[in-house]
């Protein structure tokens, strides 16, 4: 007996499974039958062959199965293409044997509850005979035992490099050390096939590389930051001018009132001052005469100085002649009040206003609101119900918006803010220091939104092909006479057609035998004549539209080039004094090109900000709909659309976008043929015609975005110099 080639690791079976893969040019052993026979130890499979080579065996034990891959074989069963018995021995769950390829069969055993082991016996009739072993003496082959010490023998660099040593003289036995072990030499495996060719159904596959991932960026990289428009200003909160020159050598307070420093200060310059307690307020110790204020001053001007008390203190001060009015809260009279509406030529009032006030300053906000007003009566028994009435009235409320914030001092604060939403305008009032630090603020932000000019070019390319193979030819001996033309043939006995003959569809790609007056003879050649034709149409692409957009940051543009169609078709039948009344409800929809944009940002780099969303819809069939009580037969119209939304995309200036991948794919196949004739082999293809229609369509988009400068040297718009015939036109239109 032979024991099968075991083996227990799964690269080993793989490596075996490469080699039965090979091609083998020795004649293959037909398989034309199974038999599965019980032993005492398992069972015994007997495969009857035919034919051919004595087939080689591999085998490989996976878990509880049993694989054997039998090369240069073909099953061919009469009960079918594969045999498969489940439970045919104690111990064997089932036994398959199926096809591999055209040149190798797979036999899998899988066992119950034991690792099933299999010999090949030999069989007297001829065949393959297979003992499969599932009892207790049925072990796997036992791995090679791992010996204590490797031997090894010195390599060839080694004995070179103990050639090249001079002999020295031997010193002492006592004095001569233990020779040490010499290096062990790693060896390289013996592999059977070191790069195997695998070949699947005839075709080498090749063999798998390693991938290599791309190697990490040496560090990280952010995204580029292009440059930033930047608007500076110091904020001015203005001083109060003592028209002296006068300047103080000398002054050192400690804790000293404010109001006393002042005065001393404004009589060093020949000034009054009125010091103002608005409302009765007085300062932390209750004496009336201000904040207490420290001062260490030498060689300074009294107007500096006076300021600086001012500045630390947080007092008002506005000087009106000779005389300073100085207070916490100066009233309105005694303060520097300027007023000034500025009318806004591109922001809105309203989100101008909203910015001042996130800087501290204080707007009144009319609004007008609608209040609805309910009156419930309440019904006591036996009262008839009244209607409950509702009154809706509109009122005017005034809001105040004012910021508070807790860790710093808004610059505007003192600052008030009207809003006239009619004439875009916004009036301000304040100090002057503050309606010219809010003027640049605003003149800031009132610049002009950038526009922009898209060039869109739509194409559809149209790829149809239209392949049309058929042939025709015609044969007449006496009074008969046969032709075929484009898959429709016509047998004549006689030299006219009978008079009821009707004409045979012709919806073929090459033309019908003529039928147009069946009082002629048909025209049929009294030769074989054969004619093979072929054509192939071939469509190209062509623009849907091609304008140019003038667009505004923050706007959408949208083209729509389409015509209304009915989708949806809606009855309903109501019944009133015994008559039916019909109520038809249809909903249309737009059947053509719509193109969308929407420009998001254009930044001060020069990168445009947008996002196109085209879409193309067509009719593809109209089906009727049965409706009972409608008058007429209605009918929907069914629509192929297309469609793509790119979302935000950065383009720069000048560059075109192209956004392609929009594909509608159809294939269609049409034979027509002679009944009977047009089946049979080789000669079927005289009496048969074929038509391939293959229809691609492809949409794509191309845009050019152009910034226009809107700068006051900018030319745009007046350079252009219509011809004769568009002036004559323009003329008639005047």
């Amino acid at each position: 007996m032979k024991r099968l080639l075991g083996y227990g690791s799964c690269l080993a079976g793989g490596t075996l499974l490469a080699l039965a893969a090979q091609p083998v040019y020795a004649a293959a052993t037909v398989i034309t039958g199974v038999q599965v026979i019980p032993t005492d130890t398992g069972a015994q499979i007997v495969l009857r062959t035919e034919g051919g080579d004595t087939p080689q065996v591999f085998a490989v034990n996976q878990g509880n199965s049993l694989r054997a891959d039998i090369v240069r074989t073909e099953l061919q069963l009469a009960n079918g293409a594969e045999f498969v018995q489940q439970d045919p021995a104690p111990g064997i769950a089932s036994i398959t044997l199926v096809p591999l390829d055209g040149n190798s069969v797979r036999l899998t055993v899988n066992g119950s509850n034991r690792i099933p082991m299999g010999t090949i016996a030999d069989a007297d009739s001829g065949g393959i005979v297979i003992d499969v072993e599932t009892g207790a003496n049925a072990v796997p082959q036992a791995s090679t035992p791992v010996p204590a010490e490797l031997e090894t023998v010195p390599g060839p660099e080694t004995v070179a490099q103990a050639e090249a040593e001079p002999e020295e003289t031997p010193a002492p036995e006592e004095a001569t050390p233990a020779p040490e072990a010499p290096a062990q030499t790693e060896e390289e495996p013996d592999v059977l096939v070191p790069n195997p060719q695998v070949i699947i159904d005839g075709v080498p596959i090749p063999a798998p590389e390693a991938q290599q991932a791309p190697p990490f960026l040496p560090q990280a990289v952010p995204p580029p930051v292009g440059d930033i428009a930047v608007s500076e200003g110091r904020p001015d909160f203005g001083e109060i001018d003592l028209g002296t020159a006068e300047r103080v050598p000398r002054l050192v307070l400690r804790e000293a009132p404010s109001r006393e420093v002042l005065s001393l200060l404004a009589r060093a310059a020949g000034l009054n001052v009125v010091f103002v307690d608005a409302g009765g307020e007085e300062d932390d110790e209750g004496t009336g005469e201000g904040p207490p204020v420290t001062l260490d001053i030498e060689n300074e001007s009294v107007q500096d100085v006076f300021n600086s008390v001012l500045r630390v203190t947080g007092l008002q001060a506005n000087r009106v002649g000779r005389t300073i009015y100085v207070g916490r809260r100066l009233p309105l009279s005694a303060q520097n009040v300027t007023v000034r509406t500025l009318r806004m030529n591109q922001i809105d009032a309203a989100q101008a206003s909203n910015f001042l006030v996130g800087l501290g300053a204080e707007r009144a906000v009319s609004r007008e609101r609608e209040v609805t007003t309910v009156t419930a009566v309440d019904i006591a028994e036996g009262v008839d119900a009244q209607e409950t009435r509702a009154e809706t009235r509109t009122e005017e409320v005034v809001e105040t918006d004012r910021v508070d914030f807790q860790d710093s001092t808004p610059i505007f604060r003192g600052l008030q803010v009207i809003a006239e939403e009619r004439t875009n305008s916004i009036t301000l009032v304040g100090t002057p220091q503050l309606i010219e630090l809010a003027t640049a603020q605003l003149v800031r932000l009132d610049l002009r939104r950038r526009q922009v000019a898209i060039n869109l070019k739509v194409v559809d390319i149209d790829l149809n092909a239209i392949d049309a193979f058929g042939t025709s030819f015609s044969f007449a001996n006496g009074d008969f006479a046969l032709g075929s033309q484009g898959g429709v043939g016509v047998i004549n006995f006689g030299g006219r057609p009978p008079g009821g003959v009707s004409e045979p569809p012709t919806d073929v790609p090459f033309g019908g035998i003529n039928f147009d007056n069946p009082l002629n003879p048909i025209n049929l050649a009294e030769r074989l004549l054969g004619q093979i034709l072929a054509t192939v149409q071939e469509g190209n692409a062509k623009i849907l539209t091609d304008p140019t957009l003038i667009v505004q940051e923050g706007q959408t543009a949208t083209v729509q080039l389409t015509e209304e169609v009915v989708t949806e078709f809606e009855s309903q039948i109501d019944t009133e004094g015994g008559e039916n009344v019909v109520t038809i409800d249809i909903t249309k929809e737009p059947a053509g090109l719509i193109l969308q944009i929407d420009v998001e940002r254009i930044d001060d780099n020069g990168f445009v900000t947008l996002s196109v969303a085209p879409s193309i819809s067509a009719p593809v069939e109209i089906v009727s709909i049965n409706a009972p009580g409608v008058g007429i037969e209605p009918f929907v119209t069914l629509l192929s659309e297309r469609q793509l939304n790119s979302g935000l995309v950065r383009v720069r200036d000048g560059q075109t976008l192209i956004l392609s991948g929009i594909i509608q794919e159809t294939d269609r196949t049409t034979v027509s043929k002679v009944p009977i004739l047009g089946d049979l082999p080789l000669i079927g293809s005289l009496f048969r015609s074929t038509r391939r229609e293959n229809e691609r369509l492809e949409l794509i988009v191309m845009l050019t975005p152009q910034i226009l400068d809107d700068s006051d040297q900018s030319a745009f718009g007046y350079s252009y110099s219509p011809s004769e015939e568009v002036q004559d036109l323009l003329d008639e239109a005047r």
